[in-house]
């Protein structure tokens, strides 16, 4: 994820960050540009960088299109879209099938806990911080997440940390 300073988001991560108290993650990408449908999704959460982008009609109907073709949320859909009018190609999403689609369109999709192990590579938190957020997230967050995920990005984490060898 790295050198990418624009990035699309649906309301997953933004909700998911937030009720672990983590929305700084969003400080490591300059601007996070989001849909009409996740505003009205997450209208009432307050996230740094963010900038909400209304669909030209021609992208308003590709996301008509993917909602009806791939059975995508239309927030998730409109998500899509908004990346291929701005041509940004950093797709921030937790639900399957919507990563499924932006791998599709050769977009770069990823969820919160990716986001949160680049916060931590991007010292926004520390070690022992950001593995509290993923525990967090785990426990007692809406987003679910298994162990063996957990355990794979504390291992990541501990890789650039230098504590454990690749």
């Amino acid at each position: 994820m790295r050198n990418k300073f624009r990035a699309v988001s649906d309301a997953g991560p933004i909700i998911h960050l937030l009720e672990i108290d983590a929305a700084k993650v969003f400080t490591i990408i300059t601007e996070v540009l989001i849909p009409e449908q996740v505003f009205n999704e997450t209208k009432n959460l307050s996230v740094p960088n963010i900038k909400i982008v209304n669909l030209t009609e021609k992208h308003k109907d590709l996301a008509k299109i993917l909602t009806s073709s791939y059975n995508l949320g239309f927030g998730e859909a409109e998500a899509i879209s908004l990346c291929m009018q701005e041509g940004i190609k950093l797709f921030l999403t937790d639900d399957m099938d919507a990563r499924t689609i932006g791998k599709h369109y050769n977009l770069e999709v990823h969820g919160t806990v990716g986001l949160l192990v680049e916060s931590f590579r991007a010292g926004i938190f520390t070690e022992k911080e950001v593995i509290a957020k993923l525990e967090l997230l785990r426990t007692k967050s809406t987003l679910f997440i298994t162990k063996d995920l957990l355990d794979w990005s504390i291992k990541r984490i501990e890789e650039h940390s230098g504590k454990i060898k690749k």
